[in-house]
């Protein structure tokens, strides 16, 4: 009688110290005192009810298997599983603390090797972008129509930042995602897609400028430029173009909306260059001609999203940038 109690007692222990493990804060010293290999290795014990089968589950050897038999046996004060015949039977023990190691262990599991699901329809949140008000007006009306149709509990918030401060937004958790058209320094933690990369266009109104049909860099920069700058200044790639040529370009306005470009255009012998995409699709482009910028060697800009890898496995910030790459690369196909 002494012996059953003795080995009930023993069982309450341990079933009480599995409790405690699963339902309190975590000890870490005592924590890291445990393998919790150990634990896989009785889940399949106790699976195959035999060592070596076991071992082959675990593709481990068989002394292996017994050495992790031994330490479970060490670690629990009991013999878990005894032989009878061909096969190992577990103890009492072993019984009532199988069912809570394989919760442990499928948690883990689902934790740690799956993706997370993730359901556009039934998704919600904010998403807060940075785009140049250049591009704001090319991506916004697509991207809005996508969501609403495939994410409509997902909101954005738009807001434009100064590239030099872009990756200080990112860092401080102020922006998700900044779709750049510039060269932008980044940081080892920073992540950037290109989504499409496009030359440039000459916009300028006939009834107040001429140019000859090709017209070259040199009767480029005789003209007076107005430029789109959401950072206040007509620093640029095209301004690197003009200088590798020996030439410079006169700004005499740098304006942040491209809808008060072309209607400054409209009455002023004045000349914008930028990218080539499908301006006229949505902007008036009514007294406006647009002829493509010839260069030797060509001139492209890259257009993509930066981030901070804290998003990299986020599966709702994965969809934005996947539609918003989507977006982009659809500003190039012809409009109509």
């Amino acid at each position: 009688m002494k012996l059953i109690l003795a080995r009930r007692v023993k069982l309450w222990k341990s079933i009480e110290w599995i409790n405690v493990m699963h339902d309190v804060d975590i000890n870490y010293a005592d924590f890291r005192k445990l393998d919790l290999n150990l634990l896989v290795a009785f889940d399949a014990l106790l699976t195959e009810r035999h060592v070596g089968r076991a071992a082959e589950r675990l593709f481990i050897g068989q002394p292996a298997m017994s050495h992790a038999l031994a330490r479970l046996r060490t670690l629990f004060d009991d013999e878990l599983f005894v032989r009878t015949g061909k096969r190992m039977e577990p103890t009492d023990l072993a019984l009532a603390v199988g069912p809570r190691v394989r919760a442990w262990l499928q948690e883990g599991a689902d934790f740690l090797l799956r993706e997370d699901t993730f359901d556009p329809a039934h998704a919600e949140g904010l998403i807060r972008l940075s785009i140049p008000d250049g591009l704001e007006a090319l991506i916004l009306p697509s991207l809005m129509a996508l969501l609403l149709t495939e994410a409509p509990g997902i909101g954005i918030r738009v807001q434009p930042l100064a590239v030099e401060n872009l990756a200080s937004a990112l860092d401080d958790d102020e922006v998700d995602l900044a779709v750049v058209a510039v060269d932008l320094p980044l940081r080892n933690w920073h992540r950037r897609t290109e989504w499409l990369r496009c030359g440039f266009n000459c916009i300028y109104a006939p009834a107040h400028l001429q140019l000859p049909p090709s017209p070259t860099l040199a009767d480029l920069a005789a003209c007076d430029h107005v430029v789109s700058s959401y950072r206040g200044d007509a620093t640029s790639t095209l301004d690197q173009l003009f200088a590798a040529h020996g030439l410079s370009r006169r700004v005499v306005a740098s304006l942040a909306s491209m809808a008060s470009i072309m209607g400054t255009l409209r009455q002023s012998p004045l000349l914008t260059i930028q990218p080539d995409l499908q301006l006229g699709h949505l902007l008036d482009m009514q007294g406006l001609t647009s002829i493509p910028l010839c260069s030797n060697p060509p001139v492209e800009i890259s257009i993509g999203g930066v981030w901070h890898h804290r998003h990299d496995r986020n599966a709702r910030h994965r969809y934005i940038r996947e539609r918003m790459g989507s977006v982009v690369r659809a500003l190039r196909a012809p409009a109509g």
